[in-house]
C-alpha cells in the first residue's frame, strides 16, 4: 500500500494523504504506518515521503473526488440541494433539521451538498454505537461542544475539529440519541460551524425524555422524488413545466408526459425504484424493491416497539390506510382511529386496542410512510377538522399496499390517482404559495370535494380529481355555484381546456404547475 498524494487544508497544514484515490487522515496513516510503503516517521513523529516528495492536492480536491463520486453513483437530481444552498446563505445560524422517511436519499444529498460546499465534513452516523456513544461520551465530559467536537475527532482519528463557516457537522440519525437531540438548541450557541441533524425514524422522539429544539433549527422535510423530479430523470422536467395545460400542446407532448405518469403512479419516487426502472424499465421488479423497502421498515420499526404484535399492527395499519382511502367517505367523523383499530382487529384476529393503533399511526406519521389530509368542513376555511383521512406519501407504497388487499383494478386506479394528488400538493405546503401545513379536503351537505387549496391571497381552488373525463364534477360546480370557492379545477387524463365552464388540467399537473395560469 502506498500514499498516492499529500492533502493540505487551505491554511496549508496537512490534512492527510490519499491512497488509491481514497482519504485518510494523518492519524489513520500513524495507525497504519506499517503497511503505508512510502511514508517514513520523522524524530518530531511527523510523516515525511521516503521517496520524491508526494504531490500535493488540496482538502477541497478531495472533497470534490468525492462529491463527483457520490453523484455519478447517485445521478438523480433532487430540489432539496436549492433548499440546502438556501439555509447555508441565508438561515445558517439554525440547525438545519432534515425529517423523511427511510430510504428517500437523505443521507446521499446531505453528502452531495456537504462535500460541495465545504472544507471539513463531519459526517456521524449515529445508529453506528462505538461513534454514537463515543460522541455522548465526549458531550458528557465537557460543558462547551466546540471541546466535544474537538475531542470527538481526535479520539477517532478524524481531521481536526476547525471550529468555522467552513465546516460542517452533520448528526444522522439524531433520533438515537436523547443527549444529543437534547444538545440541539445548545449547538448554534456554542459553535461557528454550521450544524445538520437528521433522521428517518423521528417517531422515537416524541417520548417525553426527548426534548423538542423549537426555535433553534430550521426544518426541511424530504420527500420521494416529485413527479417533476422523476420527468428530469427522463429529460423531460422542461416538457412538464411548458406544456400548455389547457390543451393547445401537441399531443405526441401530452402523451409523453401521461407514459411517465402511469409509470410514476405505479412505482413512485423512491431513489433506488426509480434507479431500478431506469436500469430495466421493468414495473414488476420495481414493485419487488417496494416491498423489500416496505419490509425493512417495518421491521426496523418494530426494533423500537417492545410488544411482538407491532409487526401485525403495522401490517395491517397500512392495508386499512389504502381502505379508508379507497372506500370511506369524506366527513366530519372523528372515529378514524376506532375504524383502523376495528379493521385491525377483524383482519390480524389480535386483541388489538386503541391505543396501539393510534402509537402505530402515530409512528407511520412521524416517519413519514403515511400522511394526513384536513378537511374544511361545510367548505369553510375557519371550520379546519384536522385529519380526516390518510393517505401514503408515496404511490409505490400505495400501490404495494395497494395489491395486499382484495380490491379491483378500478378501485385501485381511483385511489391511487388521488394519493398521487395528494403528495404533489403536499409538497406545494413545504413553499410559500398556499396557507396551511397539510392539504385539505371539504364536504358541502352531501357533496365532497377532493382537494380545496387556499393561496396566500385568500384565493380558494376547489379541485375534483377523476380517472376518466366520463363523470360529470358534480361537488366541484356546487361549491362554484355557491361562491365556496373562487376556480374549480378537473385534473384528470386529458390535454386540458375548458369543459362545461370549469378548467381542466392534466392530472399530471395539479402540483408541479399550481396556481395553474
Amino acid at each position: 500500500m502506498r500514499a498516492d498524494t499529500l492533502v493540505k487544508n487551505s491554511a496549508g497544514k496537512t490534512a492527510g494523504f490519499t491512497i488509491n484515490g481514497t482519504f485518510i487522515t494523518i492519524d489513520e496513516a500513524l495507525a497504519n504506518r506499517d503497511i503505508i510503503k512510502n511514508l517514513t516517521l520523522n524524530q518530531d513523529g511527523s510523516f515525511i515521503s521516503a521517496e520524491p516528495p508526494l504531490p500535493i492536492q488540496t482538502l477541497r480536491q478531495v472533497n470534490e473526488y468525492r462529491y463527483r463520486q457520490i453523484t455519478e453513483n447517485n445521478c438523480l437530481d433532487r430540489e432539496i440541494q436549492h433548499e440546502f444552498s438556501d439555509w447555508k446563505n441565508n438561515h445558517s445560524n439554525y440547525v438545519l433539521y432534515l425529517s423523511g422517511a427511510r430510504q428517500i436519499g437523505k443521507t446521499t444529498e446531505l453528502q452531495k451538498f456537504a462535500y460541495k460546499n465545504y472544507e471539513t465534513v463531519l459526517y456521524v452516523d449515529l445508529s453506528i454505537d462505538q461513534l454514537r456513544e463515543s460522541l455522548e461520551k465526549c458531550v458528557q465530559d465537557t460543558l462547551h461542544m466546540t471541546f466535544a467536537f474537538a475531542n470527538f475527532c481526535r479520539q477517532n482519528r478524524l481531521l481536526p475539529f476547525e471550529d468555522c463557516p467552513d465546516t460542517i457537522i452533520i448528526l444522522d440519525e439524531i433520533q438515537e440519541s436523547v443527549l444529543l437531540y437534547n444538545r440541539i438548541r445548545q449547538m448554534p450557541n456554542d459553535l461557528q460551524c454550521h450544524v445538520i441533524v437528521s433522521g428517518s425514524y423521528l417517531g422515537k422522539t416524541i417520548n417525553s425524555q426527548y426534548f423538542k429544539p423549537a426555535g433553534s433549527v430550521w426544518n426541511l422535510e424530504m420527500m420521494p422524488l416529485s413527479f417533476a423530479e422523476f420527468c428530469d430523470a427522463f429529460q423531460c422536467r422542461d416538457l412538464l413545466f411548458t406544456i400548455d395545460i389547457f390543451g393547445s400542446d401537441s399531443i405526441k407532448n401530452y402523451t409523453k408526459l401521461y407514459r411517465l405518469y402511469e409509470i410514476y403512479v405505479q412505482i413512485g419516487g423512491y431513489p433506488a425504484v426509480v434507479s431500478e426502472y431506469k436500469k430495466h424499465e421493468n414495473i414488476p421488479k420495481c414493485l419487488a424493491v417496494i416491498r423489500q423497502l416496505l419490509q425493512t421498515f417495518t421491521d426496523e420499526s418494530a426494533a423500537y416497539f417492545s410488544d411482538d404484535k407491532c409487526r401485525i399492527i403495522f401490517e395491517n395499519v397500512y392495508k386499512a390506510a389504502f381502505h379508508m382511502a379507497a372506500h370511506e367517505k369524506k366527513g366530519t367523523s372523528s372515529k378514524d382511529i376506532e375504524k383502523v383499530t376495528n379493521f385491525v382487529k377483524s383482519s390480524s384476529k389480535e386483541h388489538v386496542s386503541r391505543n396501539e393503533v393510534n402509537r402505530a399511526i402515530s409512528w407511520l406519521k412521524y416517519s413519514k410512510i403515511i400522511g394526513g389530509c384536513d378537511l374544511y368542513n361545510r367548505g369553510k376555511v375557519s371550520d379546519l377538522l384536522n385529519e380526516r383521512r390518510f393517505y401514503f406519501m408515496d404511490c409505490g407504497i400505495a400501490n404495494c399496499i395497494a395489491k395486499m388487499t382484495p380490491a379491483d383494478n378500478r378501485t385501485v386506479t381511483g385511489m391511487l390517482t388521488e394519493n398521487f394528488a395528494y403528495t404533489e400538493l403536499y409538497r406545494l405546503y413545504q413553499s410559500d404559495k398556499v396557507k396551511g401545513d397539510k392539504p385539505c379536503c371539504s364536504i358541502y351537505g352531501n357533496y365532497e370535494l377532493d382537494f380545496m387549496v387556499v393561496d396566500i391571497n385568500d384565493k380558494k381552488y376547489g379541485i375534483e380529481i377523476k380517472t376518466t373525463d366520463d363523470n360529470s364534477p358534480v361537488s366541484l360546480t356546487v361549491y362554484l355555484n355557491q361562491k365556496i370557492v373562487d376556480e374549480g379545477y378537473l385534473a384528470v387524463k386529458t390535454r386540458g381546456g375548458i369543459r362545461k365552464n370549469l378548467y381542466s388540467i392534466p392530472v399530471y399537473a395539479v402540483g408541479c404547475r399550481f396556481p395553474y395560469q
